[in-house]
């Protein structure tokens, strides 16, 4: 395998599911309640008469809300709660990474592939092997922990921290994984 072969990628959208799924709808519900919580501040303002015309300043508020919030305020927001993870495999590094809102890439880690202790399938047969490792540090970069194509591979980083992380692969990436540390990957795979 050349460098040109020896590259597998795979990003895959979040599932929306658990704390995921919640953020989600707290930040939707937050859209609409900062509108009403403006309106509800000047009310009692005005009511105290600390602020007058508090009520017509609550009320211009709105539609210009409404006109910046899908400009402006959802853009700079959602993205946050809009997430990809991304699997790499180049130049015989693998890179987890998580994009935000398909523009802003944060990677979780890069290290050598044939500094891999272990790429196992997240089946049954091999969870006993991950808990034994003892995980200090452990990075979910999948769709979700359901999916029949997640793999975990772990290591002992250079400061001794033990790290376990979960990913979803292709075939591709099998291979490239099985040509640059052939003793310590397990092929089965649906994709």
């Amino acid at each position: 395998m050349n460098e040109i072969t020896n590259h597998a990628e795979l990003t895959v959208e979040r599932k929306k599911e658990g704390k995921y799924r919640l953020k989600r709808i707290l930040m939707i519900a937050a859209y609409f309640a900062v509108p009403v919580l403006v309106f509800v501040i000047f009310a009692i303002l005005e009511d105290a008469r600390v602020v007058g015309g508090g009520g017509y300043i609550a009320v211009f508020f709105i539609p210009i809300w409404a006109f910046l919030c899908p400009k402006v305020v959802v853009p700079f927001t959602f993205l946050y709660v809009d997430i990809e993870e991304k699997m790499d495999v180049s130049g015989g590094t693998l890179t987890l990474s998580r994009i935000y809102g398909k523009r802003k890439e944060q990677i979780y880690i890069k290290v050598k592939v044939a500094d891999l202790d272990a790429i196992v399938p997240n089946r049954d047969e091999y969870k006993e092997q991950i808990k034994n490792f003892g995980a200090d540090r452990v990075i979910e970069c999948v769709s979700s922990m359901n999916h029949p194509d997640v793999y975990c591979a772990y290591y002992t980083d250079e400061k001794g921290q033990k790290v376990v992380m979960y990913f979803e692969v292709v075939e591709k990436a099998l291979k490239v994984f099985k040509f640059l540390n052939a003793n310590t990957v397990v092929v089965p795979v649906s994709r």
